[in-house]
């Protein structure tokens, strides 16, 4: 899968993008499989154009954190998010341009430039939707209503554990997915995101989508062009680099790549279970973690001391090992992440 920090984001993009009491309005047989309207609904912004106002919320044990953000999106592939909240971002923005991401901070007029993961979208596409489906059993629940417009919500349940994973709310006359939620194991919400104020046009300014031609430009971190191969990506890190020999079941290798991030040479390898993702950094220079807006605990991992934060759903495991430092980031509890963690091996 391709995931809000653009390169997570940017990694899984249907989990990212899956975005309320009501009487089924629809009788279930005129409906499709569940799973090939959620199929649908990852093709929608292909050839809706659209505007509204996005909230997104995320549940953390010690703190929760909440944005919004307006968005306007001219299909096929032009996407412009303006922040109004949290007020450190107020004023910011993102532009897509196709495969061309760029992050713009007002308050230091500056703009970062980075190339999204997919080189071909309909390939990752598939490979995302193969991955989702081989661990989630869709089907539907009863449909509601959304700011006074039918939506048919499918439920997304874990394979493996027999959870519910995920709620998804899809607009019924137009596929766009206006709502999601996501839970933990037992069963609390971790994350939100609704949809408000959707407006369906196409007539919306292309000038919406420059890039503001004063503000200085920044090129993201050089890195090579992610592959499926995990392997060979290994093999080009330039240092004895390291996988995890176990995973959580349902994982699965997505892809990886080697960047040049402040010039330090870091490999990043990715997996997911489709809707949840796990991503391993290393670099050979100890070029360590920027945990100083977070409050950092420390725990033992078999006979390495690692620092964690936990942010929302998110966990980050950090560690050093013969030579290497580790990064571990996922949508999972530090116990798990820890099993993972020890699993990186020689």
């Amino acid at each position: 899968m391709r995931c809000a920090n653009p390169r997570l984001a940017g990694t899984l993009a249907f989990a990212a993008a899956l975005l309320l009491c009501g009487t089924a309005h629809t009788p279930a047989e005129t409906l499709p499989p569940a799973d090939q309207l959620l199929r649908r609904a990852m093709a929608a912004p292909r050839h809706l154009s659209y505007v509204g106002e996005v909230q997104v919320l995320q549940f953390g044990e010690e703190q929760s954190e909440a944005s919004i953000f307006r968005i306007e999106h001219l299909a096929p592939n032009l996407t412009r998010r303006w922040y109004l909240a949290p007020r450190r971002f107020y004023g910011d923005s993102v532009i897509s341009r196709g495969e061309t991401t760029y992050s713009i901070n007002v308050k230091r007029d500056r703009v970062l430039v980075a190339q999204d993961d997919s080189i071909d979208d309909q390939i990752a596409e598939d490979d995302n939707f193969s991955v989702l489906m081989a661990n989630y059993t869709a089907a539907y629940a009863p449909d509601e209503s959304f700011e006074g417009r039918p939506v048919h919500v499918v439920l997304l349940t874990n394979k493996y554990t027999g959870e519910p994973t995920m709620r998804v709310r899809i607009d019924a006359k137009t596929d766009l997915v206006v709502g999601k939620e996501i839970y933990d194991a037992s069963g609390s919400i971790v994350s939100q995101m609704r949809f408000e104020h959707v407006r369906y046009t196409a007539n919306i300014p292309k000038a919406l989508f420059e890039v503001p031609a004063h503000l200085v430009r920044f090129t993201g971190p050089a890195r090579s062009l992610p592959s499926v191969d995990l392997q060979q990506v290994v093999s080009r890190a330039g240092f004895k680099a390291r996988g995890p020999k176990y995973l959580p079941e349902g994982f699965a290798p997505v892809e990886g790549d080697v960047s040049i991030v402040n010039g330090v040479r870091t490999l990043h390898l990715l997996y997911s279970d489709g809707i949840r993702t796990v991503s391993l950094f290393q670099n050979a220079k100890h070029a360590t973690v920027n945990l100083s807006r977070y409050a950092v605990k420390v725990t033992k991992l078999a006979n390495h001391r690692a620092r964690y934060v936990t942010d929302g759903p998110t966990t980050l495991l950090t560690w050093s090992d013969d030579g290497l430092l580790f990064t571990l980031v996922g949508d999972l509890e530090l116990s798990e992440l820890s099993k993972i963690a020890a699993s990186v091996a020689p």
